[in-house]
């Protein structure tokens, strides 16, 4: 023993001087001598700890605990090697050394606090956190700073909040954590420890403890958390109470303080709302109640307490929509989720079937038929056990008409719940739908005796009593329903119904108001509601009313209050809103014919009117004996400019016979659109439409005014028909209107009287007052009746009659007073300012300075391009040019497509000279219609084309001819409305002479001469002898050479013209000795220059080689050429004299002068003609190919020279095999066809054509190309046709193609036509084809 305590001594000593090798070899002499000694292996494992030897001293330390497990050395030398090297030890044994030292150490904080923390976060790392907070909750009771104690409670509310699933029985160990842990402070998790707090006390039901925490909570932290437990706790502590909550600890004062608070925050607080619903519930505000209720329902999810309580509200309310929608939404939350809260803790499927019924219940209160089939399908289920699910299927199929299905399940109802007193009123209710009243009546008569207390008998007995017109029962049976049983709407509606017919309007509304709040779902008592508003004009209230009701979800059969909010906002001009809600109810009901008229009429107002017209025809399919759609369909044709059928439209309404408010409106409209097209004809220059439109609406609108005699739109419509009859030409000035506008005292309508122009108008004047003595203060009428008494004016002053003087300057004032009227009415009325300067500036009035302030006034108010040109116009009228060219450029500016100021610009250029009015007149008639525009125009074009130095420019010939067929245009139109004047229908005349319209012209120039007249002033003779002489011309072109021989010899002073063309026509009729004798007096005394004595001696030279003098003719010719100025057309005819004659010298003397007109295009192809044919008469056929090659190639675009090279191509002998020559004529004739028809040459068409199928005949070779021959020659002849059907040469080469073709079967219709045409063809032609009419040449061909 002393060894081994001095060998202990030696290794404590060695210890001390850290000497541990030493301290290593004593501590083994000590185990040597004692392997168990507690100090010795205590010792030793310290040494090998410092040594790096640490299983050693692990070792030695564990047996160490063994030797003395109760002393703290060793656990501590462990501890410390742990500490050191964490791998050293596994967990288990870790944890039994922290274990034996924590019931060691005593009175160490900080060493009780590392070991049991590490202690805990051993068993969190072997899944044990219960454990865990229970070595922790330990350590809590051996710690004596509280700073620690703090921070282990924390601990443990960590561990415990981690787990998800905690049980039952660690729940309190929780609680008391977080009790422990909850302070005063803002800082760090104490918000945190108190969410969880509440939370884990709602878990476990602890509500009084809940609400006194989440009070503490909000005294610490005012936010929303702490409001909502509060709020959630009201609510189900008082709604949805359970076993041992008790009563709610709060008073309602600091409930509402709460809850407001809540919806400050959070306005969507689900909690906060049914929070405020309860409130509102239990004040009776169920409106209010509703709302947050559905707010809170809405925004819980997997809660049916929300549900619940809006069901309630809404049932209590009889919102029948809400009821539906809550119990849907319940039903949905079951089906989702099996395991959701009950509330009440109702058995689950007893719970759904309730939902069920009570949702079948609200659709049989909602009674839509969607609604109704949808109560069938639920309550089938359980009609048959439950006696309130078959009442309400039989009232289902009742309301359905179901009768026979109904009968049945009421039969079986009786037979399972005999001596039910609901069942006999159902029987009652069954008997009075299907139409049975007596026995209906009989029934409902012995259930009031039998069960006097139900309410609903006495309504159903009464309803029969109001429907047979008993009413004062039915008054009696309606008040005891309501006494009985207040929750009766519809007797209240029939109290209201009552009220209403004895006109006491305030009980009626007071009932209806009452049945609605009874049973807001109810249409009929809606539709009464909102009907009594209007009626008593509380208009806000109306559109409350129908707003809340469309605003229900849920609410499909409320098309009456769409159709009803639709025109409370049509009245109210909220067009937008008005088609929306209109949409709407035609979505519920798509068969209301009313509907879509009044969605018609609102987007008529908005100004969609293709979609209104749809909406009304639909209507109209809808409803075909209804004529409003009808009148609206037509009324929208005629804004959209349809007249034609919107006149058919009104007309068809008229034969319907409608009642005379409809036909009035009918003859209006129809009046209106005649009169709307008259205007439209008159700018299309149809006069005599124009008059049959606005006399048919003078005649329709007499009826209406006879009907409706204080009707101003008639009166002012026959004023504006009248009116519109200004413009008509004397032609057409006679008017047959009803005799009853002029004599009163006529009774038959149809009785008719003829007046002229000042009569009609007169007549509109007087219309214009009657309408006026309607409608005083209608600037318009007083507008237009000043317009019609300024007309008058005109045409009194176009008379020309003596002493009318006074008497128009008198209508001129009258007219300006009228205006002025209009003006002082409609101060802003730029018309009326506008047209009272154009009276002012009349040349009678002669008040240009109020003219001039007229039109500036009414440019100021409304700057238009009508009121400028009108400045304008009075500027050139007073010579100031510059002005009139600044406000005719403003005109310009504001509407660039106004036809009148461009005259106006056009009239102030011709009046400086300036170049530009051609092209600006020309401009006119490119943008319409205007009388200066076509009187300007056509002068400067017929001027320019009547001026022979002017023609000789070829640029100028080709504006003529692009400018003659608009020129003519122009004065055609010019001249329909202006029928007087002279020297336009002459002018007429020229340009449709030149045009070739003979016929028009011959008809222009007569009526010149029928305003001419017989008169014998010397002006007048001038001018009827160049009348004269032109139709005489115009008659000669038509081949009325007779004819035109007595208006020649009218003339009484002929000039050298005169003379021409009297010896023309002379020659034409065959008279060839008046012929020349008459050329030979124009040659002699009346030719003015050598140019037309060469022309004289040519017609001379003519009539010579007919007389068979040749060499007359040529002296004649030859000397016509000797003339400066010689004649063109006497050249050509000289050569073609020596071509015939064979006087080779004269031909080429001729052509040498000839040359320099040889590329003109009026002679080239003449001159190229003539050349050709001399050099074939040389029989020089090449060269005289070559000529027309060559010629054609520098003037590619002349048909003429195509036609004859194609002809020359025919002459030429051909050899067997050479096709190409024909197909060569072929494509120069289809040439020559083309070139004539892009020119308009529509005379010489037909010779192209014929030449091109003679050459089609001749290209064939083989029996195959014979037979494409004849089809091709076909198609030409059909074009030839085609294009010429006026041609006589055209349809005789179709009939010789036919014949070629070998078509038997149309011999007969050859026949005919040749028939038709032998006598319009020439004479060699037209022999042949009286050959093949009478079938002597029906096997060959057309002579050539």
């Amino acid at each position: 023993m002393a060894e081994v305590k001095a060998a202990l001594k030696d290794a404590k000593k060695a210890m001390k001087d850290n000497d541990f090798e030493s301290v290593m070899k004593h501590c083994k002499i000590v185990l040597k001598h004692d392997r168990k000694n507690y100090n010795g292996l205590v010792i030793f494992g310290r040494a090998c700890q410092e040594l790096g030897k640490p299983d050693d001293s692990k070792k030695a330390l564990m047996l160490a605990t063994q030797v003395d497990p109760e002393s703290p050395v060793a656990w501590q030398g462990l501890k410390k090697l742990c500490d050191e090297h964490p791998d050293i030890a596994t967990k288990e044994e870790l944890f039994t050394i922290l274990s034996r030292l924590k019931d060691i150490i005593q009175d160490d904080d900080d060493k009780l606090d590392g070991i049991y923390r590490k202690l805990a976060t051993i068993q969190l790392d072997n899944n044990e956190s219960v454990a865990a907070s229970v070595t922790l909750r330990e350590l809590v009771t051996k710690l004596k700073a509280q700073r620690k104690v703090n921070e282990a409670w924390k601990s443990i509310v960590q561990i415990l909040s981690g787990i998800k699933d905690l049980s039952p029985e660690d729940i309190p160990k929780l609680q008391e954590a977080l009790e422990n842990v909850l302070n005063e402070s803002v800082l760090g998790d104490n918000e945190g420890n108190y969410q969880s707090y509440l939370h884990l006390l709602y878990r476990t039901r602890q509500m009084l403890k809940l609400v006194s925490a989440a009070k503490a909570m909000l005294a610490i932290f005012p936010t929303y958390f702490p409001l909502e437990w509060l709020c959630r706790t009201f609510v189900e502590m008082t709604a949805n109470p359970a076993e041992g909550d008790g009563e709610y600890p709060l008073d309602r004062e600091e409930v509402e303080k709460y809850a407001s608070k809540l919806l400050s925050l959070n306005k969507a607080s689900p909690w906060g709302n049914l929070a405020q619903g309860l409130l509102y519930l239990q004040d009776k505000q169920l409106p209010e109640a509703r709302a947050h209720f559905r707010v809170g329902a809405e925004r819980v999810t997997n809660n049916l307490l929300g549900w619940k309580l809006l069901l309630g509200a809404n049932e209590a309310s009889n919102n029948w929509p809400g009821v539906e929608v809550a119990c849907k939404k319940s039903l949905d939350i079951m089906a989702s989720n099996a395991k959701v809260a009950i509330p009440g803790n109702e058995e689950f499927e007893s719970y759904r079937w309730r939902m069920k019924l009570t949702r079948a219940k609200a659709f049989v209160y909602m009674g839509h038929d969607n609604h109704l089939r949808e109560a069938v399908s639920i309550l089938e289920e359980q009609a048959d056990e439950d006696l309130d699910s078959g009442l309400l299927l039989v009232r289902s199929l009742i309301k359905l008409k179901e009768f026979a299905l109904a009968e049945k399940k009421l039969n079986s109802l009786k037979s399972l719940h005999k001596g039910q007193p609901q069942l006999m009123l159902l029987s009652a209710i069954l008997l009075k739908e299907q139409g049975d009243t007596p026995g209906a009546q009989q029934v409902l008569e012995q259930f009031v005796q039998e069960n006097p207390s139900v309410g609903e008998g006495h309504l159903e007995l009464g309803c029969i009593y109001y429907e047979t017109g008993n009413l004062a029962k039915a008054h009696i049976c309606c008040m005891r329903a309501g006494k009985l049983d207040p929750s009766l709407g519809r007797a209240f509606l029939y109290l209201g119904h009552f009220f209403r017919y004895q006109d006491n309007m305030e009980k009626a509304l007071k009932c209806y108001e009452k049945a609605m709040n009874i049973n807001p779902c109810d249409d009929d008592t809606g539709a009464a509601l909102s009907d009594m508003y209007r009626i008593m004009g509380k208009h806000e209230e109306n559109i409350a009313l129908l707003r809340k009701i469309t605003n229900e979800v849920g609410r499909t059969s409320c098309a009456w209050a769409w159709l009803r909010l639709g025109l409370h906002h049509y009245v109210l001009h909220e067009l937008t809103e008005s088609i929306l809600a209109f949409q709407y109810a035609l979505t519920i009901n798509p068969n209301d014919g009313a509907g879509y008229e009044c969605l018609g009429d609102a987007l008529l107002a908005r100004g969609a009117y293709s979609a209104a017209l749809k909406v009304f025809q639909h209507a109209a399919t809808l409803r075909p004996d209804a004529l409003y759609p009808l009148c609206q369909i037509a009324h929208i044709k005629q804004i959209l400019g349809e007249n034609l059928e919107a006149i058919v439209d009104y007309e068809t309404v008229l034969t319907k016979s409608p009642m005379p408010a409809v036909e009035v409106v009918s003859l209006l409209g129809l009046a209106e659109t005649l009169l709307a097209s008259a205007r439209k004809y008159y700018e299309q220059y149809f006069h005599i439409n124009v008059k049959q439109s606005c006399l048919r609406a003078i005649s329709l609108l007499m009826r209406a005014a006879s009907i409706k005699p204080s009707c101003s739109s008639a009166w002012k419509l026959i004023g504006d028909a009248c009116t519109l009859l200004y413009p008509m030409p004397p032609s057409l000035s006679q008017f047959s209107i009803p005799s009853k506008l002029m004599q009163r005292e006529v009774d038959d309508l149809n009785a008719t009287v003829t007046v002229d122009k000042l009569q009609i108008l007169q007549l509109g004047a007087r219309c214009y007052g009657l309408s006026l003595q309607i409608t005083k203060d209608d600037s318009n009428l007083w507008h237009d009746l000043g317009i019609n008494t300024y007309l008058q004016g005109i045409v009194m002053e176009e008379t020309n009659k003596e002493g009318n003087e006074d008497v128009i300057k008198d209508l001129f004032l009258r007219s300006i007073k009228s205006l002025k009227k209009s003006v002082e009415l409609e101060p802003t009325s730029a018309k009326a300012y506008n047209s009272l300067g154009v009276v002012a500036a009349h040349k009678v009035v002669g008040e240009y300075a109020l003219a001039q302030h007229a039109f500036l006034k009414s440019i100021d108010l409304q700057p238009t391009a009508i009121a400028w040109t009108h400045l304008g116009a009075l500027y050139l009228t007073h010579k100031d040019v510059h002005l009139a060219h600044e406000a005719f450029s403003q005109a310009q500016a504001s509407d660039p497509s106004f036809v009148t100021c461009w005259v106006g610009q056009a009239l102030v250029a011709e009046s400086i000279d300036h170049s530009d009015f051609y092209d600006l007149f020309r401009h006119t008639t490119v943008l319409g219609i205007q009388v200066e525009s076509c009187l300007g125009y056509g002068h400067h074009v017929t001027r320019i084309a009547c001026d022979d130095s002017t023609l000789k420019n070829m640029r100028m010939t080709q504006v003529v001819e692009h400018s003659l067929p608009g020129a003519t245009d122009s004065l055609v139109y010019y001249t329909r409305e202006k029928e007087t004047d002279v020297i336009a229908l002459n002018m007429a005349g020229l340009t449709l002479e030149m045009m070739k319209l003979y016929q028009s012209a011959v008809k222009s120039y007569q009526m010149a001469l029928n305003v001419i007249g017989q008169g014998e002033e010397p002006e007048i003779v001038k001018l009827r002898d160049g009348v004269y002489c032109n139709l005489g011309r115009a008659l000669t072109g038509l081949g009325e050479v007779e004819e035109a021989m007595k208006y020649y010899a009218a003339i009484k002073e002929p000039d050298y013209f005169a003379h021409c063309g009297l010896a023309l026509a002379s020659l034409k009729a065959g008279k060839f000795e008046e012929a020349y004798n008459g050329y030979t007096s124009a040659l002699h005394w009346l030719a003015p220059d050598d140019t037309q004595k060469s022309h004289i001696l040519v017609a001379l030279a003519s009539l010579q080689y007919k007389f068979q003098n040749p060499d007359e003719a040529k002296k004649l010719l030859f000397q016509g050429s000797q003339l400066r100025g010689a004649s063109v057309h006497g050249l050509l005819a000289l050569a073609a004299l020596g071509l015939i004659s064979m006087d080779a010298v004269l031909t080429n003397a001729a052509l040498a002068e000839l040359t320099p007109y040889e590329h003109d295009p009026k002679y080239l192809d003449h001159i190229a003609f003539l050349r050709a044919a001399e050099a074939t008469s040389n029989g020089n056929l090449r060269s005289a190919k070559l000529i027309l090659s060559r010629i054609i190639h520098q003037h590619p675009a002349s048909a003429p020279l195509w036609r004859s090279l194609a002809q020359h191509l025919l002459t030429v002998p051909k050899a067997p095999g050479q096709v190409y020559i024909s197909k060569a004529a072929t494509n120069c004739a289809s040439a020559a066809t083309k070139l004539s028809q892009v020119a308009g040459d529509t005379k010489i068409i037909a010779q192209d054509a014929v030449t091109s199928v003679i050459a089609a005949l001749g290209t064939s070779t083989t029996k195959a190309s014979d037979n494409d021959k004849r089809k091709t020659s076909l198609r030409q002849a059909q074009r030839a046709v085609l294009m010429c059907p006026g041609s006589a040469e055209a349809w005789a080469v179709l009939i010789a193609a036919k014949m070629a073709s070998n078509e038997n079967q149309i011999k007969d219709d050859v026949a005919q036509l040749a028939e038709i045409w032998s006598t319009k063809a020439s004479s060699r032609v037209s022999s042949w084809l009286h050959a093949v009419a009478a079938g002597k040449n029906l096997d060959r061909g057309v002579p050539i």
